[in-house]
């Protein structure tokens, strides 16, 4: 079995990475933090990522989120209690506890091994994500970076190069200050939560840096239009249109 292991901690990766050579696994490679995984995942397709939840900026949540087709299975590694995470089993979702122990990852791989044999693999879905987080006291924190998708790879852009978000025909793009679109995995409401109150949310379609508006333009039919730092412009819906007073007065 063709295994990536990803893990901001270079003793825990030189550790997996002998243990797994104990159990004649095939290390494909070894990532340091998600845009690595996701580079790494990619370029040499593995068969399973041993992927830690807890990372900076792009945690093993957001690297599940991110993997192409055809997807890895994944085992995630936690510092949390196997108790918390005893209710996951039954969500297609395997985890080792750290410190990874040897039975735990022949557990896991074995797990893993059968996996690989069953025709159709489930996947852990957004809301299974969102559920694990909350029960392993791992809240969504508002990131100053998130990843944009950049040719075939991804990369980490902050906030504060982003000078708006829009939705159009399904899909999620960040406008840059520098004058380029790149295509999300969000959708608009999620960079809304995650962006927090740097971002006002102006119609159903558009969500814009507060800091990155130049003028306000009131229309006569109680909406407006905003002018942005990058020259271009942002229709205000009526509805929308109290709240970005608020924020954009404040």
């Amino acid at each position: 079995m063709r295994v990536l292991i990803v893990d901001d901690e270079p003793a825990a990766r030189r550790r997996l990475a002998l243990m797994l050579e104990e159990l004649d696994e095939e290390v494909v490679g070894q990532a340091a933090n998600g845009v690595e995984a996701l580079e790494m995942a990619r370029e040499r397709r593995p068969d399973l990522l041993l992927l830690d939840v807890e990372m900076p900026e792009v945690d093993g949540f957001d690297v599940l989120r991110h993997l192409g087709e055809p997807r890895p299975l994944v085992v995630f590694q936690t510092a949390y209690d196997e108790y918390a995470l005893r209710a996951f089993e039954h969500a297609a979702l395997d985890y080792l506890v750290k410190p990874v122990t040897r039975a735990g990852l022949e557990r896991a791989l074995a797990r893993a091994r059968e996996r690989l044999a069953t025709p159709a693999l489930p996947h852990l879905d957004d809301q299974v994500a969102q559920a694990l987080r909350s029960a392993a006291g791992v809240g969504p924190a508002r990131k100053r970076r998130l990843l944009v998708r950049e040719g075939r790879g991804h990369r980490l852009v902050g906030l504060d190069e982003v000078v708006r978000f829009s939705a159009e025909d399904g899909m999620s793009h960040a406008h840059l200050s520098a004058g380029t679109k790149h295509l999300t995995d969000y959708t608009l409401a999620e960079l809304e939560s995650r962006a927090g109150d740097a971002f006002v949310r102006v119609s159903r379609a558009d969500l814009v840096r507060v800091d990155a508006v130049a003028r306000v333009t009131r229309n006569g039919d109680g909406g407006a239009t905003l002018g942005m730092s990058d020259g271009s412009t942002v229709h205000v819906s009526r509805r929308r249109a109290p709240e970005v007073w608020v924020l954009l007065e404040g």
